[in-house]
């Protein structure tokens, strides 16, 4: 392969060109003709070239020329064979045979990282810029027993048996570069600093907790975007963004062990190239021996949302279809609703539309509509698709399957799901033009092996927006929020003909769904307040319990509101902050309470609302709903109330060992025995040095 080598030079008017080109015409939504699959580049020259030829590439009609520089290039063959399943991560710990919880994944057998792990005796955190082994169990005894200290920025780990493999993220060697090209030449500085990311994997033999031992420290250029564990095989995602701005050397990432070349990936391409110019590289390595097994690079687009079944990474990220703003006598025209109400606000959604009588909602909603489809028929309306690279994944081979694309973006991973050989994928549409505005709705599209769409359901929940999914079967569980919180139940136990099954509306909305068994759905997010004058006001944090036996009619069978306006959970945004064990009848949320407090006497205009910082520990049955057995505090009122958690005592994970409940906020570990939560057996401070990183 190759390292450092040939000058990538990108003339500013090649991008102009290309930009004002996609600027100015109407590009389908619809997938461009079948794809040909990567093909492999044999030199830096052919990245160059590739990069400068591609940018200017786009016809009249808004595809991509199949791009075949003239010089020598290989051929990426495509692999059929379906990868084998790989056995889930065992459960080892310092002996004995107690109980304990792991990382809340998504995908059985399918190991997720995150900043503290455990096994049923040993806690590891990441605090700071420090890695920290506590000797956990029995919790009297508990204390920190050893610290590492990450010169880089941690971001997460994974444990298995006696190996810990930690994620950081550094930075090369920066240059003072004169900006020489690029789109926005003129709106920068001449001059500016510039370093390429370093992601880091090291790997520990942690044999002996208290001196743990590097058996690998590898090195790739790019930043750190995820990772998962399948079995022994750790799979690292990173990307690294073609500087398109200097007359610098390509540098093509490579895997490094200290200063040795160890893995030289292959750099594929494919016949539709996306800009800005990104190489996505995936790396196998082995946990158990620390080897490296393989890595792949593609030259993609730029996105951070991926999913990984046990057979494949998804990765994806959002492609861009602007409008076409074609003139016309008086502007542009609006379409007509048939409603008087609507001529104030020619073509979109009327400012009392949430008071009209439902048969006039119903009759802008159609119409709208119908606008919108026209919209993009005739290229008027700017929209965003969303295109999944499907790469296998075999016991530490990676091979690329296939490219899809999906119109609308997604929310998380959630968004995506494997079942039966197809993946199922939510997104939402949020189409803009020039004769009607703003206009949103929910999908919900199936995509066979190939990536092919053989089933779709469009515009579910319209004027609104997806705030969470869940697959479980062969149903889709969805919730959208825009006044309030539409609850969907979806059956897609047929495929190409993807159907909405019942919904139920309520105030509040979700951020993350939970199975509690087949017909009971958890559900964390928000709770919702109107005002006078229909606005909607976000309250305290919300738990609900779903009844979805029923599926035309599911039901809320209890909830409940933590705190006020101000209120968090780290769990509204990380999944891994949510630790629920139905057999132990335990649910625990970590929580920022701010509670409204009364003004102060002489002052009408004060407020001084008081914080609690700390964990909420439930039990929960479908016949009982949501009972609290009990708190744990890690702080209140020490910070002023700000609308970010930056409290050293904001409780971020929570995990058992046997019946010991151990809450992580920043500056401490807590252990609270679970039939006695008020009762205190240890308190284990952790390092000073800044926040636990907590990544986004």
């Amino acid at each position: 392969m190759f390292r450092r080598r040939h000058l990538l030079v990108i003339g500013c008017s090649i991008i102009l060109v290309a930009i004002l080109a996609a600027g100015c015409m109407g590009i389908p939504a619809k997938a461009p003709p079948g794809s040909q699959g990567p093909r492999k580049f044999n030199s830096t020259a052919e990245i160059d070239q590739y990069i400068r030829e591609s940018a200017a590439t786009i016809q009249q009609d808004g595809y991509y020329r199949t791009m075949v520089p003239t010089v020598a290039m290989g051929t990426g063959a495509k692999v059929t064979e379906q990868s084998l399943a790989v056995p889930a991560p065992a459960a080892t710990g310092g002996g004995g045979s107690l109980g304990y919880s792991q990382t809340n994944i998504q995908v059985a057998g399918v190991d997720e990282p995150d900043i503290i792990k455990n096994d049923n005796r040993y806690i590891y955190v990441i605090s700071g810029q420090n890695l920290v082994i506590i000797d956990a169990y029995p919790a009297g005894d508990a204390s920190v027993i050893s610290r590492i200290r990450i010169d880089d920025a941690p971001r997460n780990m994974f444990v298995d048996g006696t190996r810990l493999v930690l994620f950081s993220t550094g930075n090369g060697p920066s240059s003072r570069r004169p900006v020489t090209a690029g789109p926005w030449m003129d709106a920068v500085p001449p001059y500016y600093r510039f370093s390429t990311p370093i992601t880091h994997a090291t790997i520990y033999d942690i044999s002996d907790r208290e001196s743990p031992k590097i058996l690998k420290d590898y090195a790739i250029d790019g930043d750190y975007i995820d990772a998962r564990m399948v079995g022994r095989i750790v799979y690292l995602v990173t990307r690294e963004q073609i500087d398109t701005f200097h007359d610098d050397p390509v540098t093509v990432p490579v895997l490094r062990e200290g200063g040795r070349t160890v893995l030289e990936p292959d750099v594929w391409y494919f016949d539709r190239p996306e800009y800005p110019f990104t190489f996505t590289t995936i790396t196998a390595l082995d946990a158990a021996d620390g080897k490296e097994r393989d890595a792949q690079t593609y030259l993609l687009g730029s996105g951070d949302t991926i999913y990984v079944s046990k057979d494949a990474i998804y990765v994806s990220y959002p492609r861009y279809y602007p409008v076409i703003y074609r003139s016309q006598p008086g502007g542009p025209v609006p379409f007509s609703t048939g409603i008087s109400r609507s001529d104030a606000f020619p073509g979109s959604i009327p400012p009392d539309f949430n008071t009209l009588p439902g048969e006039e909602r119903q009759a802008i909603i159609d119409a709208i509509r119908n606008a919108e489809q026209d919209a993009v028929r005739r290229k008027e309306a700017g929209q965003t698709v969303t295109v999944i690279h499907k790469i296998g994944i075999r016991n530490g081979v990676i091979t690329y399957r296939a490219e899809g694309e999906v119109p609308g973006t997604l929310h998380n991973q959630f968004s995506m799901d494997e079942y039966g050989g197809n993946l199922r994928v939510a997104t939402t549409s949020s189409i803009s033009t020039p004769r009607f505005g703003q206009y949103t709705y929910s999908n919900v599209y199936v995509l066979d092996e190939n990536m092919a769409t053989i089933g779709e359901l469009t515009h579910i929940a319209e004027q609104e927006t997806i705030y969470a999914t869940r697959f479980i079967g062969d149903r889709l569980y969805m919730v959208t929020f825009r006044q309030i919180d539409p609850f969907f139940v979806i059956d897609l136990s047929v495929p190409q003909k993807p159907k909405v099954l019942g919904m139920l509306k309520i105030p509040g909305y979700s951020d993350y769904l939970h199975p509690y068994d087949a017909r009971h759905i958890i559900g964390i997010g928000r709770e919702t307040e109107t005002g006078y004058w229909g606005g909607v006001s976000v309250s305290g944090v919300k738990l609900a319990l779903f009844d979805v036996s029923d599926v035309s009619k599911p039901a809320l069978v209890d909830s409940v509101q933590i705190g006020d306006a101000g209120s968090d959970s780290a769990a509204l945004s990380d999944h891994h902050a949510f630790l629920f064990d139905r057999a132990k009848n335990l649910l625990v949320i970590p929580i920022r309470a701010v509670t409204s407090a009364p003004p102060l006497k002489g002052e009408p205009y004060s407020y001084r609302p008081k914080v609690w910082y700390g964990a909420y520990v439930f039990g929960l049955s479908p016949g009982t709903g949501f009972t609290l057995r009990g708190t744990v505090r890690h702080g209140s009122g020490e910070n002023a109330y700000v609308p970010y958690p930056d409290s050293s005592s904001e409780v971020k994970r929570s995990l058992y060992i046997d019946d010991v409940l151990y809450t992580m906020s920043p500056k401490m570990v807590k252990a609270n025995p679970l039939d006695d939560l008020q009762k205190t057996l240890a308190t284990i401070p952790l390092p000073s040095g800044g926040e636990v990183y907590y990544p986004e």
